[in-house]
């Protein structure tokens, strides 16, 4: 198992304590999975306290032993109660809180109005953009994991044309898939921030698939199994000449790498290959933005610019209702992390970052076409991590 460094813990606390000083907090209070991962090395559950000075103080209900097995940090004490909270706090020297950071962009509101009664008297603010913004920025550490996740995707890619032929259920391609990458270190789940957020390891959509309307946050459409859980491949059969889009994600040592390839058996349509080789030309466009100092929603009004006049612009990044209203994302410990290229995101782009660019089209009724790439953002320009082939990708080589 390996363990978040010392070091790495440190430059993270002190990034984030550097924004308590100018926001005048006193502490910020941890209890979402990846932010207490990013700042203890551990999610054993409990509340952990970042203060504005010094190490943090990790408050644990379950469970202690294992957080003291992970956490490069010595201030870890276990919490029978969260009443007890306050307490245990002032025995470690930090008994005075006026002004407390929370995580409230996913904080449920019961636990809210608890520390509301348990620290009576202290003032919570809302902690969650910097938060956000502390770990938009990737150490070499963190970025070594993405690697390794965009590694076992360009593995388990190369399997794919293997695995289709005619009548093959985009259920079968995606539980050889999903095992393909367990094999090969899988973390077997995705986290995203955003409420009601749930996703696998992505999707496989053939044919129509990909353009079915969907409430995912995403432009790709599937169908799923249920309409419990509408996610990933359907028992939709493979047939010569539909597209099938991947849009899958690698996940290693809790970070994750994001990346899409259309694959056909056979030959697709060829409006469709047109539009795939459309679709290449302005990436390579969008790769050449990919530099410190380009506003993120620069990247966005270029992709927007770039189809209005084509044939593809109403189904751009999704069809119909489904369309999204961005073009690339964050990725990190979570899917949906910042930046995002979109409109009104104005922040520009700095190294360190790590963004999934996506540009897609799609046509109702038959399906989609379009890539996706993570990228770290270098002091010069960009990395690909994602290398692997970008055209159309036929089973039939």
């Amino acid at each position: 198992m390996e363990l978040l460094l010392k070091s790495e813990a440190v430059d993270r606390l002190q990034r984030m304590q550097s924004w308590m000083r100018q926001a005048s907090v006193d502490a910020v209070f941890i209890v979402q999975n990846a932010d207490l991962y990013y700042f203890s090395g551990t999610i054993q559950a409990g509340l952990l306290c970042l203060p504005a000075e010094g190490d943090p103080i990790h408050l644990v209900q379950k469970s202690l032993s294992r957080a003291r097995e992970e956490s490069p940090w010595d201030g870890l004490l276990a919490m029978e109660n969260p009443k007890k909270a306050p307490d245990l706090l002032a025995g470690a020297g930090l008994g005075r809180l006026e002004r407390v950071g929370l995580e409230l962009d996913v904080l449920p509101v019961n636990h809210y109005f608890r520390y509301q009664r348990v620290f009576q008297g202290v003032e919570f603010v809302d902690a969650s953009e910097a938060i956000r913004r502390t770990r938009m920025i990737k150490s070499p550490y963190e970025v070594s994991f993405i690697r390794r996740a965009a590694d076992m995707l360009g593995k388990a890619f190369s399997e794919i044309p293997g695995w289709m032929r005619p009548g093959v259920t985009e259920l079968e391609i995606s539980a050889r898939l999903e095992g393909f990458l367990r094999n090969q270190g899988h973390q077997g789940i995705t986290r995203m921030r955003g409420f009601n957020g749930e996703i696998g390891y992505g999707t496989l959509s053939s044919g129509p698939s990909a353009s079915q309307p969907s409430c995912f946050p995403g432009p790709v459409g599937f169908v799923g199994l249920y309409p419990a859980i509408p996610n990933g491949g359907s028992r939709r059969q493979l047939s010569a000449g539909d597209p099938l889009m991947a849009d899958i994600v690698g996940g290693c040592g809790g970070y994750i790498a994001d990346k899409t390839r259309t694959f056909a058996i056979g030959r697709i349509a060829p409006d469709m290959q047109a539009t795939h080789d459309f679709i290449l030309d302005m990436n390579a466009d969008i790769e050449a933005m990919l530099r410190p100092g380009t506003a993120c929603s620069q990247i966005y009004r270029f992709a927007l610019e770039r189809v209005k006049d084509s044939p593809y612009a109403a189904d751009f990044m999704g069809a119909g209702d489904s369309r999204v209203r961005f073009v690339g994302h964050g990725v990190g410990l979570e899917l949906d992390e910042l930046p995002v290229l979109a409109s009104g995101f104005d922040l520009p782009l700095e190294p360190g970052m790590i963004v999934a660019v996506e540009p897609k089209m799609f046509f109702p009724g038959r399906g989609g076409v379009g890539i996706e790439n993570t990228y770290l953002i270098t002091d010069t320009g960009h990395e690909k991590l994602t290398v692997f082939e970008e055209a159309i990708i036929s089973s039939d080589r």
